[in-house]
């Protein structure tokens, strides 16, 4: 059976088309805390967020404090959930500890809010890449059956940033493998609390980008623009998108 990217109108890598029809597939699947139903829908208000009149303006402003009023959602999520996914699509390089807390503060347990951020990061990721390589956006796969058991992980803990992460030398047994090639980048640490969310999200980041950055001129890798380029690239979408890490 043909999934969403065997027909894609450019040639994809082998690798890289099958991580982005697993990932478009898991946006329907259960995951750790949201059920199949809330994934599509955070992953439709992730689409919607581009055309909010509110988050253009809060955009426009010095600051998005600066700036009252309601999303243009969907209806189907919280008001919560739905702020925190149009924040991160709209203007992600001004997120903050203070939106952080104010995010649980609206009635988000923090594992839920880590899963709603990395869905609706997956959905904006998977969304950009079908635009750049000019294929129509694929219709969202039929949500799966089956419950979310919101396990909360005990070994997290807060420190290195807003959110409760898990540190390598905490890693329990089934997790310990995600710190195995030494890449302990906070940037792959950031969402562990969900450490089967975390999994989703670098099973399709490590093949749009790397799996390991300390790979020197592509080694081995199979690429068709040098590492140079690619950060070229990186650097400049970085500076565009305000992101500062």
């Amino acid at each position: 059976m043909a999934q969403a990217y065997d027909t894609a109108p450019v040639a994809l890598r082998d690798d890289l088309r099958d991580a982005l029809n697993r990932a478009h597939e898991r946006l329907a699947q259960p995951g750790s805390w949201l059920d199949g139903p809330q994934r599509l829908a955070v992953a439709a208000e992730a689409r919607h967020a581009w055309d909010c009149a509110l988050c253009q303006a809060r955009k426009d402003s010095i600051s998005p404090y600066a700036v009252t009023g309601d999303h243009a959602s969907l209806g189907q999520l919280p008001t919560a959930w739905v702020d925190a996914i149009h924040r991160v699509v709209t203007d992600s390089g001004r997120l903050s500890a203070r939106w952080y807390h104010e995010t649980l503060d609206g009635g988000m347990v923090e594992d839920e809010l880590i899963e709603v951020i990395s869905v609706t990061v997956q959905a904006v990721v998977i969304d950009c890449f079908t635009a750049g390589i000019g294929m129509d956006r694929p219709a969202s796969p039929t949500a799966s059956p089956g419950q979310a058991d919101r396990s909360h992980r005990t070994e997290a803990k807060t420190g290195t940033g807003w959110a409760a992460t898990i540190a390598p030398e905490d890693a329990k047994p089934d997790f310990a493998d995600f710190y195995d090639n030494d890449s302990h980048f906070y940037i792959r640490r950031s969402l562990t609390l969900v450490p089967d969310e975390t999994r989703r999200l670098w099973d399709l980041l490590n093949h749009l980008y790397m799996e390991d950055p300390r790979t020197i001129e592509l080694d081995g890798m199979d690429r068709d623009i040098s590492r140079a380029q690619m950060e070229f690239l990186a650097a400049r979408a970085s500076a565009l998108l305000g992101c500062y890490y």
